[in-house]
């Protein structure tokens, strides 16, 4: 039988928050890529690039 452990709201925000203060300490890019189209026609392509980094001061 396997154990759960029921994770509240309040628990679930504070893991998420360390996550990204952890990506945005160390630095992270996000890439992805957009297309539309119609009929087998490209209508729109988006080429997304995001970088993440925390700045010091």
């Amino acid at each position: 039988m396997a154990d759960t452990v029921a994770i509240t709201g309040t628990q679930a925000a504070e893991a998420v928050a360390d996550l990204l203060d952890r990506v945005v300490h160390r630095g992270a890019v996000v890439t992805g890529d957009v297309l539309i189209s119609l009929a087998g026609i490209d209508l729109v392509r988006l080429d997304l690039r995001l970088l993440l980094l925390g700045i010091e001061e």
